[in-house]
């Protein structure tokens, strides 16, 4: 996925979860008669959904000095931390929303991405599972294991943490798409071309999906049986020639000695015919 799209998906989310944000900090304003953090969180709302991250952090940090104690800020401020890639400030700021609400799944879920980010796949993996606790099958947090499964190459693991995920939200392109990227380790290219014909069809401008695409249908080429040949004719073989007859056999030397005994017992009666006729 590329990075204008994985930007586009966090503050999308980050939008998402600082509206509550908003409305929790407006209700405080309410019950303390001013205050709060409501016109920062505001601001810090519109700056995420334009892209402007570094404003958005300011606003943030603003809304936090107003409101020190509302981990939702804490939260959607290591959000915008997830998305610009300030992996540890991220995990400093879900520790302080674990801190603020332990009951809460979202800080250790939220946490342990951040931590597999960092590489730090062990306490991802225990981040995920107190989160999986509090909150059983929750398919964002699954997904987000499913990728620190796949970065210690347990791929099938992975593949399950995905299709749990999935089977909640079939149109969830980046869970799709992790998948895809565990069936191509596994060399099951069906499976992976599928999920990106999918991705494609939800999102036709993901190039990038596009070319992993390109890639998996030439693997599943490649490993095509080459198309039946047509046999070969039969040659007809040549005829096989009549061998001649011997002239020497036993048959012939027999029919040949026999031939003379008769020619010499004619002779013979012959000559003696004759002696008789001069004799008269």
């Amino acid at each position: 996925m590329s990075k204008s799209l994985t930007i586009k998906i966090f503050a999308v989310g980050i939008a998402c979860m600082t509206l509550s944000s908003v409305a929790f900090a407006q209700k405080e304003k309410e019950k303390k008669g001013g205050g709060g953090s409501t016109e920062h969180a505001n601001k810090a709302v519109q700056y995420s959904q334009q892209g402007a991250f570094d404003q958005a952090l300011q606003e943030f940090s603003a809304a936090i000095e107003a409101s020190p104690k509302d981990m939702r800020l804490y939260r959607d401020r290591g959000g915008v931390y997830l998305t610009t890639k300030r992996f540890q400030d991220a995990v400093n700021d879900f520790a302080k929303v674990i801190e603020l609400a332990p009951k809460d799944y979202s800080g250790y879920s939220l946490r342990g991405a951040a931590e597999s980010e960092l590489m730090q796949l062990d306490p991802a993996m225990a981040d995920f599972q107190k989160a999986l606790e509090l909150k059983p099958n929750e398919p964002a947090t699954l997904a987000r294991r499913g990728l620190a499964y796949y970065r210690q190459k347990n791929y099938q693991a992975a593949l399950d943490d995905y299709n749990n995920a999935i089977s909640q939200n079939p149109n969830d392109t980046l869970a799709l798409s992790r998948r895809a990227d565990a069936y191509v380790a596994l060399k099951q290219f069906e499976p992976a071309r599928a999920d990106l014909e999918a991705i494609t069809k939800l999102k036709p401008d993901d190039f990038q999906a596009q070319d992993r695409l390109m890639y998996v249908r030439g693997q599943l080429q490649a490993k095509a049986p080459p198309p039946p040949q047509a046999a070969a004719p039969i040659a007809t073989p040549p005829p096989t020639p009549t061998p001649k007859p011997k002239l020497v056999t036993r048959e012939n030397i027999f029919i040949a000695i026999g031939a003379v005994v008769v020619l010499i017992i004619v002779g013979a009666i012959i000559g003696k015919i004759m002696v008789t006729r001069s004799v008269d």
